[in-house]
């Protein structure tokens, strides 16, 4: 019982302490985070997610909601 509560409680800090980098290194400005989700942009491409991607799909939604 004792390894689940450590194995959530790491799990919590690891979490917790991404979130925290991204806003002071987003906030400070020596990261950046195009689609404002509190991860750095430079961690979401190690992981192989593109930040550019999701802000071009939200750029064009607003577009075809202006065109109607």
């Amino acid at each position: 019982m004792n390894e689940i509560v450590a194995v959530f409680v790491a799990i919590f800090v690891l979490i917790g302490g991404i979130v925290a980098y991204g806003l002071i290194s987003t906030s400070m400005g020596y990261e950046e985070d195009e689609n404002q989700n509190y991860i750095p942009d430079r961690i979401e491409r190690m992981f192989g997610k593109d930040p550019s991607a999701k802000k071009e799909k939200v750029q064009s939604k607003k577009q075809k909601k202006v065109s109607k």
